[in-house]
């Protein structure tokens, strides 16, 4: 697994390197979602929990985009990113 050099961040994570080297080292931060990329997915975001993230199948298909204390502060960060991202006219 991958995390991008300007990782996303939602508002409720207080102390984002613990966070991050807990997924790093295999442990499941409770309450984290990761917004994802699969490498040759058909979906653009992807948001799940670390728990599933961390699963042997999982593991060495997706790089992390941004992390979220909770699902519904994951889709904010995916909205952040989007608007970010595309320039809306």
């Amino acid at each position: 697994m991958e995390f991008a050099e300007d990782l996303y961040v939602g508002k409720s994570i207080i102390d984002v390197g613990v966070v991050v080297g807990m997924i790093k080292n295999g442990n499941i931060p409770h309450g984290v979602f990761c917004v994802c990329s699969k490498k040759n997915g058909k979906y653009h975001y992807e948001i799940m929990s670390c728990r599933e993230l961390l699963k042997a199948r999982n593991v060495s298909n997706y790089k992390v985009l941004g992390i979220a204390a909770g699902k519904i502060e994951a889709f904010e960060v995916v909205r952040c990113m989007v608007e970010e991202s595309h320039e809306f006219v």
